[in-house]
């Protein structure tokens, strides 16, 4: 009754003088006056219990090292006590990596996310109980988005602190290769407010073979054999779906103005695929150069029984899938995946509302369909304003160049375009305002502009 007057009053119940007061001593008696105490734990009983919890390995490494210099602060925002990283490591499925299927790949990686979790989460639950305060990490999502030019998105860097703690070293694949395992593995990293009485060091051997598998496999060249990773390239393509991704999706759908428009850049199936991620969590487009990685003793047995045998059920497979792959116009990403006839050259950086001659000039790559193509050849010059961009089909392939000094007569037709709308032509709808014309002028053939566009897909 006292209660359901006081919160119809608004007032926060306390109860009478006396309990408060009684409650005030309690609290008062609870307040510690001793000075916390270092605890040094040790390395082989809890490397024990990790592996009882389901780790497949384990390390150990001071928040000090000099190598890991970079991650102090990060680790010290994160949890201000730490004093030592434990690095885990747990499996996924080769096998599930290995399918053409991306979705059988990517329920394992998310099933390894999900079991690697609860694995640290039990293993702080045990350290709380020997009075070690800690926190693990993101495995590598949800991120923190950074609101600072620069930042980085992620809140630590799993794999160097998994190198300083013996679980392995990068391969050429930029992956983790540990010596058993393979580069199969995820990674996760607890930070605790104690010592270990022995930490881990550095493997002194790389896993990684040298094979190279990596470099065949990658549809979009970002794994080098000189070292040169093309982060941005991998960045583009396997990450299609997560957060650089889904802010391009985003600005798509708010800036097409139409249906035409939009599917211009986001066919049915991908679209489908954006959903999915929504859903279901971001799925990773390829890491085909973990699939194709033979290292590792648990690994490696059949590839160097057969080798031949393991490019042709492993790589081919992979390689020769049928698929879009995402690029950015004019790198070395783009051409490695127009190298390719199995893979779908999809371009990021073409607009579909935006008519400019270079934004055009994308729209056409994009759009152009080798199949429909076919035994078709035609040349054909854009001309907006000053400038021209010439796109020829040849023997089942699309070129588009930039004229310096155009010649009149090396082009089957010339169109002028005189609508400010004029990249409405790719879309398959009229350009201008309907009334006037196409909104363009044509010299020379019209079935060279319209063999052209048979061969695109609108």
């Amino acid at each position: 009754m006292v209660q359901t007057q006081q919160a119809e009053n608004g007032r926060v119940f306390r109860g009478t003088p006396e309990r408060e007061a009684q409650r005030r001593e309690h609290e008062a008696a609870l307040a510690s006056t001793e000075q916390c105490i270092p605890v040094t734990l040790s390395a082989q009983e809890v490397r024990a219990w990790c592996l009882e919890l389901g780790a497949g390995d384990v390390g150990f490494v001071e928040c000090s090292r000099p190598s890991l210099a970079d991650e102090l602060g990060p680790a010290r925002r994160l949890f201000k006590g730490a004093q030592s990283y434990i690095a885990l490591v747990t499996t996924t499925n080769p096998d599930a990596v290995r399918s053409v299927s991306r979705s059988v790949a990517n329920i394992a990686w998310r099933a390894n996310h999900e079991g690697l979790d609860h694995v640290a989460g039990a293993l702080l639950e045990r350290l709380n109980e020997r009075g070690v305060r800690g926190v693990f990490t993101p495995i590598g999502f949800p991120m923190d988005p950074p609101h600072e030019p620069g930042a980085r998105p992620w809140e630590l860097a799993h794999k160097p602190i998994a190198v300083e703690a013996g679980l392995g070293h990068m391969g050429v694949n930029r992956n983790v290769i540990h010596p058993k395992l393979g580069n199969f593995i995820l990674l996760q990293t607890l930070l605790v407010d104690a010592d270990f009485d022995t930490y881990d060091e550095p493997l002194d051997y790389n896993p990684c073979n040298g094979c190279n598998l990596c470099v065949v496999a990658c549809p979009v060249g970002a794994v080098r054999k000189n070292d040169d990773f093309d982060f941005f390239a991998c960045l583009t393509h396997n990450y299609r779906e997560f957060l650089f991704g889904f802010e391009d999706w985003v600005h798509t759908v708010a800036s097409s103005g139409s249906a035409e428009a939009y599917r211009s850049k986001y066919d049915e199936g991908e679209t489908r695929s954006m959903w999915q991620s929504i859903s279901f969590g971001p799925n990773y487009k390829a890491a085909y150069c973990q699939a194709v990685c033979p290292a590792g003793d648990d690994i490696i047995g059949p590839y160097m029984t057969d080798r031949v045998a393991w490019r042709r059920e492993v790589v081919l497979p992979l390689t020769q899938k049928v698929e879009p792959v995402y690029v950015t116009s004019g790198t070395r990403a783009e051409t490695v995946a127009r190298r390719n006839p199995a893979k779908r050259v999809r371009y990021l950086d073409y607009h579909p509302h935006v008519s400019t001659l270079s934004n055009f000039a994308l729209g056409l790559r994009h759009q152009f369909q080798p199949l429909r193509a076919g035994t078709t050849t035609t040349s054909v010059r854009f001309c907006a304003g000053d400038g021209s961009v010439t796109a020829t089909v040849r023997d089942s392939a699309l070129t588009v160049t930039d004229d310096v000094d155009p010649e009149p007569d090396a082009v089957d037709a010339t169109v002028h375009f005189l609508a400010l709308d004029f990249i409405g032509l790719l879309h398959g709808h009229p350009i201008g305002d309907g009334t006037t014309g196409p909104g363009y002028m044509l010299d020379g053939d019209p079935a060279a502009l319209g063999a052209l566009l048979a061969c695109l897909d609108p």
